[in-house]
Protein backbone atom coordinates (compact mmCIF):
# COMPACT_ATOMS: atom_id res chain seq x y z
CA UNK A 1 0.00 0.00 0.00
CA UNK A 2 1.48 3.37 -1.01
CA UNK A 3 2.16 6.09 1.57
CA UNK A 4 -0.52 8.35 0.06
CA UNK A 5 -3.15 5.63 -0.03
CA UNK A 6 -2.14 4.58 3.47
CA UNK A 7 -2.57 8.11 4.84
CA UNK A 8 -5.98 8.48 3.22
CA UNK A 9 -7.11 5.10 4.58
CA UNK A 10 -5.95 5.99 8.09
CA UNK A 11 -7.68 9.36 8.10
CA UNK A 12 -10.89 7.71 7.00
CA UNK A 13 -10.79 5.25 9.90
CA UNK A 14 -9.76 7.48 12.81
CA UNK A 15 -12.47 7.49 15.43
CA UNK A 16 -13.83 10.44 17.32
CA UNK A 17 -11.42 12.01 19.75
CA UNK A 18 -10.87 10.05 22.97
CA UNK A 19 -8.70 10.81 25.98
CA UNK A 20 -6.61 13.96 26.04
CA UNK A 21 -2.97 14.43 26.94
CA UNK A 22 -3.34 17.21 29.48
CA UNK A 23 -3.68 16.22 33.12
CA UNK A 24 -7.09 16.61 34.70
CA UNK A 25 -8.07 17.17 38.32
CA UNK A 26 -7.72 14.22 40.73
CA UNK A 27 -10.50 11.64 40.74
CA UNK A 28 -10.48 11.25 36.97
CA UNK A 29 -9.32 8.22 35.02
CA UNK A 30 -6.69 7.78 32.34
CA UNK A 31 -5.47 5.07 29.99
CA UNK A 32 -1.86 3.89 29.65
CA UNK A 33 -0.52 4.67 26.17
CA UNK A 34 2.94 3.04 26.30
CA UNK A 35 3.98 -0.62 26.30
CA UNK A 36 4.98 -0.62 29.96
CA UNK A 37 5.85 2.08 32.46
CA UNK A 38 7.33 1.81 35.93
CA UNK A 39 5.25 2.78 38.93
CA UNK A 40 7.30 4.45 41.67
CA UNK A 41 6.78 4.91 45.41
CA UNK A 42 6.81 8.68 44.91
CA UNK A 43 6.68 11.33 42.16
CA UNK A 44 10.29 10.84 41.11
CA UNK A 45 11.93 8.29 38.78
CA UNK A 46 14.79 7.92 41.27
CA UNK A 47 12.40 6.37 43.82
CA UNK A 48 11.97 2.61 44.17
CA UNK A 49 9.81 0.74 41.66
CA UNK A 50 6.66 -0.78 43.19
CA UNK A 51 5.00 -2.20 40.08
CA UNK A 52 4.34 -1.47 36.41
CA UNK A 53 1.37 -0.24 34.38
CA UNK A 54 0.85 -1.63 30.88
CA UNK A 55 -0.65 -0.59 27.57
CA UNK A 56 -4.42 -0.13 27.54
CA UNK A 57 -4.96 -0.29 31.31
CA UNK A 58 -7.55 2.20 32.52
CA UNK A 59 -6.31 3.61 35.82
CA UNK A 60 -7.67 5.90 38.51
CA UNK A 61 -5.78 9.18 38.93
CA UNK A 62 -5.52 10.18 42.58
CA UNK A 63 -3.14 13.14 42.39
CA UNK A 64 -0.82 14.99 39.99
CA UNK A 65 2.51 16.49 41.00
CA UNK A 66 5.61 17.57 39.10
CA UNK A 67 4.84 15.73 35.89
CA UNK A 68 3.84 12.53 37.73
CA UNK A 69 0.41 11.11 38.49
CA UNK A 70 -0.50 9.01 41.50
CA UNK A 71 -2.57 6.18 40.06
CA UNK A 72 -4.36 3.00 41.04
CA UNK A 73 -4.25 0.11 38.55
CA UNK A 74 -7.20 -2.27 37.93
CA UNK A 75 -5.86 -4.59 40.66
CA UNK A 76 -6.16 -1.60 43.06
CA UNK A 77 -2.40 -1.14 43.37
CA UNK A 78 -1.09 2.42 43.93
CA UNK A 79 2.02 4.09 42.57
CA UNK A 80 3.37 7.12 40.75
CA UNK A 81 3.78 7.15 36.97
CA UNK A 82 5.01 9.82 34.52
CA UNK A 83 2.00 11.73 33.18
CA UNK A 84 3.48 11.43 29.68
CA UNK A 85 2.57 7.71 29.73
CA UNK A 86 -1.14 8.50 30.19
CA UNK A 87 -4.04 9.93 28.20
CA UNK A 88 -6.60 11.48 30.54
CA UNK A 89 -10.36 11.13 30.13
CA UNK A 90 -12.20 14.47 30.29
CA UNK A 91 -15.09 13.17 32.40
CA UNK A 92 -16.84 10.09 33.73
CA UNK A 93 -19.10 9.81 30.67
CA UNK A 94 -16.22 9.24 28.23
CA UNK A 95 -16.12 5.72 26.82
CA UNK A 96 -13.20 3.85 28.35
CA UNK A 97 -10.69 2.23 26.05
CA UNK A 98 -11.59 -1.24 24.69
CA UNK A 99 -14.76 -1.34 26.81
CA UNK A 100 -17.16 -1.72 23.87
CA UNK A 101 -17.31 -3.38 20.47
CA UNK A 102 -14.76 -5.67 18.86
CA UNK A 103 -11.40 -5.99 20.52
CA UNK A 104 -8.28 -7.93 19.74
CA UNK A 105 -6.75 -9.69 22.73
CA UNK A 106 -2.99 -10.16 22.40
CA UNK A 107 -2.04 -13.84 22.59
CA UNK A 108 1.72 -13.47 22.03
CA UNK A 109 4.06 -12.73 24.93
CA UNK A 110 4.87 -9.47 23.14
CA UNK A 111 3.27 -8.39 19.85
CA UNK A 112 4.54 -5.70 17.50
CA UNK A 113 2.21 -2.85 16.58
CA UNK A 114 3.26 -1.53 13.17
CA UNK A 115 2.89 1.83 11.46
CA UNK A 116 1.73 0.12 8.24
CA UNK A 117 0.36 -3.37 7.49
CA UNK A 118 3.89 -4.52 6.68
CA UNK A 119 6.73 -5.97 8.74
CA UNK A 120 9.38 -4.34 6.56
CA UNK A 121 8.23 -0.81 5.69
CA UNK A 122 9.12 0.79 9.06
CA UNK A 123 10.04 -0.08 12.62
CA UNK A 124 7.10 -0.93 14.90
CA UNK A 125 5.35 1.84 16.81
CA UNK A 126 5.35 -0.11 20.07
CA UNK A 127 4.87 -3.52 21.65
CA UNK A 128 1.67 -4.87 23.20
CA UNK A 129 2.07 -7.33 26.12
CA UNK A 130 0.21 -10.61 26.48
CA UNK A 131 -3.45 -10.11 27.38
CA UNK A 132 -3.70 -6.49 26.20
CA UNK A 133 -7.12 -5.64 24.77
CA UNK A 134 -6.88 -3.39 21.72
CA UNK A 135 -9.72 -1.67 19.89
CA UNK A 136 -10.22 -2.99 16.36
CA UNK A 137 -11.14 -0.65 13.52
CA UNK A 138 -13.97 -1.86 11.27
CA UNK A 139 -11.98 -2.67 8.13
CA UNK A 140 -8.85 -4.75 7.53
CA UNK A 141 -6.16 -3.16 5.37
CA UNK A 142 -4.83 -6.48 4.09
CA UNK A 143 -5.45 -10.18 4.61
CA UNK A 144 -3.72 -11.40 7.74
CA UNK A 145 -3.74 -7.96 9.41
CA UNK A 146 -5.95 -5.97 11.77
CA UNK A 147 -6.19 -2.20 12.05
CA UNK A 148 -6.22 -0.86 15.61
CA UNK A 149 -7.09 2.33 17.39
CA UNK A 150 -4.43 2.58 20.06
CA UNK A 151 -5.03 4.09 23.52
CA UNK A 152 -3.26 7.25 22.30
CA UNK A 153 -5.86 7.61 19.52
CA UNK A 154 -3.33 6.74 16.83
CA UNK A 155 -3.88 3.98 14.28
CA UNK A 156 -1.66 0.91 14.29
CA UNK A 157 -1.57 -2.48 12.61
CA UNK A 158 -1.03 -5.95 14.01
CA UNK A 159 -0.70 -9.34 12.38
CA UNK A 160 -3.80 -11.47 12.89
CA UNK A 161 -1.75 -14.30 14.39
CA UNK A 162 -0.85 -12.11 17.38
CA UNK A 163 -4.38 -11.69 18.70
CA UNK A 164 -7.80 -13.23 19.20
CA UNK A 165 -10.88 -11.26 18.16
CA UNK A 166 -13.69 -11.01 20.72
CA UNK A 167 -16.48 -8.75 21.87
CA UNK A 168 -15.42 -6.49 24.74
CA UNK A 169 -18.53 -7.52 26.67
CA UNK A 170 -17.82 -11.24 26.30
CA UNK A 171 -17.29 -12.71 29.80
CA UNK A 172 -14.12 -14.79 30.08
CA UNK A 173 -14.47 -18.50 30.71
CA UNK A 174 -13.09 -19.66 34.04
CA UNK A 175 -9.75 -21.34 33.28
CA UNK A 176 -8.85 -24.93 34.14
CA UNK A 177 -5.53 -25.71 35.77
CA UNK A 178 -3.86 -27.04 32.64
CA UNK A 179 -4.65 -23.79 30.81
CA UNK A 180 -3.01 -21.79 33.57
CA UNK A 181 0.11 -23.95 33.61
CA UNK A 182 0.38 -23.86 29.80
CA UNK A 183 0.37 -20.06 29.92
CA UNK A 184 2.84 -20.05 32.80
CA UNK A 185 5.29 -22.24 30.89
CA UNK A 186 5.38 -19.71 28.06
CA UNK A 187 7.24 -17.36 30.42
CA UNK A 188 10.06 -19.81 31.22
CA UNK A 189 13.40 -18.04 30.88
CA UNK A 190 11.97 -14.51 31.14
CA UNK A 191 14.32 -12.49 33.39
CA UNK A 192 13.44 -11.68 36.97
CA UNK A 193 12.67 -7.98 37.44
CA UNK A 194 11.51 -6.43 40.69
CA UNK A 195 8.09 -4.88 40.03
CA UNK A 196 7.99 -6.38 36.53
CA UNK A 197 4.65 -7.17 34.89
CA UNK A 198 5.52 -8.18 31.30
CA UNK A 199 7.75 -10.53 29.32
CA UNK A 200 10.45 -7.84 29.51
CA UNK A 201 10.82 -8.93 33.14
CA UNK A 202 8.67 -10.26 35.99
CA UNK A 203 8.74 -10.59 39.73
CA UNK A 204 7.05 -13.50 41.50
CA UNK A 205 3.63 -11.96 42.12
CA UNK A 206 3.68 -10.10 38.82
CA UNK A 207 4.23 -13.43 37.08
CA UNK A 208 1.27 -15.25 38.64
CA UNK A 209 -1.00 -12.22 38.27
CA UNK A 210 -0.16 -11.95 34.54
CA UNK A 211 -0.93 -15.64 34.04
CA UNK A 212 -4.30 -15.34 35.75
CA UNK A 213 -5.09 -12.00 34.08
CA UNK A 214 -4.65 -13.57 30.64
CA UNK A 215 -7.43 -15.96 31.61
CA UNK A 216 -9.72 -13.18 32.83
CA UNK A 217 -9.04 -13.36 36.58
CA UNK A 218 -7.63 -10.40 38.51
CA UNK A 219 -5.31 -11.17 41.42
CA UNK A 220 -4.06 -8.68 43.98
CA UNK A 221 -0.58 -7.41 43.14
CA UNK A 222 1.71 -8.67 45.93
CA UNK A 223 2.34 -12.18 47.26
CA UNK A 224 1.24 -11.37 50.81
CA UNK A 225 -1.96 -9.76 49.52
CA UNK A 226 -2.67 -12.78 47.35
CA UNK A 227 -2.15 -15.09 50.34
CA UNK A 228 -4.54 -13.08 52.54
CA UNK A 229 -7.16 -12.49 49.83
CA UNK A 230 -10.47 -13.72 51.30
CA UNK A 231 -11.68 -14.64 47.81
CA UNK A 232 -9.05 -17.38 47.56
CA UNK A 233 -9.68 -20.82 49.04
CA UNK A 234 -7.12 -22.42 51.34
CA UNK A 235 -5.71 -25.65 49.88
CA UNK A 236 -3.94 -28.39 51.83
CA UNK A 237 -0.67 -29.65 50.40
CA UNK A 238 -2.15 -33.09 49.74
CA UNK A 239 -4.98 -31.54 47.70
CA UNK A 240 -2.92 -29.35 45.36
CA UNK A 241 -4.10 -29.02 41.77
CA UNK A 242 -2.49 -27.47 38.71
CA UNK A 243 -2.88 -23.69 38.82
CA UNK A 244 -2.94 -23.35 42.62
CA UNK A 245 -0.72 -20.67 44.15
CA UNK A 246 2.09 -21.71 46.50
CA UNK A 247 3.39 -19.22 49.07
CA UNK A 248 6.77 -19.03 50.77
CA UNK A 249 8.64 -16.98 53.36
CA UNK A 250 10.85 -17.29 56.43
CA UNK A 251 8.56 -15.15 58.63
CA UNK A 252 6.23 -13.22 56.36
CA UNK A 253 4.95 -14.19 52.90
CA UNK A 254 7.58 -12.97 50.45
CA UNK A 255 7.27 -15.31 47.45
CA UNK A 256 4.65 -17.04 45.30
CA UNK A 257 4.68 -19.65 42.55
CA UNK A 258 2.15 -21.52 40.43
CA UNK A 259 1.72 -25.26 41.03
CA UNK A 260 2.18 -27.33 37.91
CA UNK A 261 1.47 -30.82 39.22
CA UNK A 262 3.54 -33.83 40.31
CA UNK A 263 5.36 -31.76 42.93
CA UNK A 264 6.60 -29.10 40.49
CA UNK A 265 5.89 -25.38 40.36
CA UNK A 266 6.81 -22.44 38.12
CA UNK A 267 7.90 -19.09 39.52
CA UNK A 268 9.93 -15.95 38.95
CA UNK A 269 12.81 -16.06 41.43
CA UNK A 270 16.37 -14.92 42.01
CA UNK A 271 17.25 -18.26 43.63
CA UNK A 272 20.04 -20.04 41.69
CA UNK A 273 19.46 -17.95 38.54
CA UNK A 274 17.18 -14.92 38.14
CA UNK A 275 14.59 -16.08 35.61
CA UNK A 276 11.14 -17.66 35.49
CA UNK A 277 11.94 -21.30 36.15
CA UNK A 278 10.57 -24.64 37.29
CA UNK A 279 11.37 -26.02 40.76
CA UNK A 280 10.47 -29.02 42.91
CA UNK A 281 8.34 -28.37 45.96
CA UNK A 282 10.22 -31.06 47.89
CA UNK A 283 13.56 -29.31 47.30
CA UNK A 284 15.03 -28.57 50.74
CA UNK A 285 15.22 -24.84 50.06
CA UNK A 286 11.53 -24.52 49.17
CA UNK A 287 10.24 -27.06 51.69
CA UNK A 288 11.73 -25.01 54.50
CA UNK A 289 10.05 -21.83 53.26
CA UNK A 290 6.63 -23.24 52.27
CA UNK A 291 3.78 -21.47 54.08
CA UNK A 292 0.63 -22.67 52.35
CA UNK A 293 -1.44 -22.70 49.16
CA UNK A 294 -4.44 -20.84 47.80
CA UNK A 295 -6.87 -21.44 44.93
CA UNK A 296 -8.18 -18.18 43.41
CA UNK A 297 -11.95 -18.24 42.89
Amino acid sequence: MSVMRQSTWVLGLLLASGPGTAAQEPGREAVVTVTVENMYSGPDASRDVVSQATLGQVVKVLESRGGFASIETPDRYPGWIPEAALAFYPDSSSTRYASKGRVGRVTSLMANVYRDPSVTSARPKLLAPLGTNLELLPASPREGWHALRLPSGEVGFMQAGDLRVADAAEPPAKPVGTELTATARRFLGVPYLWGGMTAHGLDCSGFVSRVYAFHGMTLLRDADLQFEDPRAATVEKADLKAGDLLFFGSKNITHVGLYQGEGRFIHATTHDHPVVQESQLDDAHWTGLFRGARRPQ
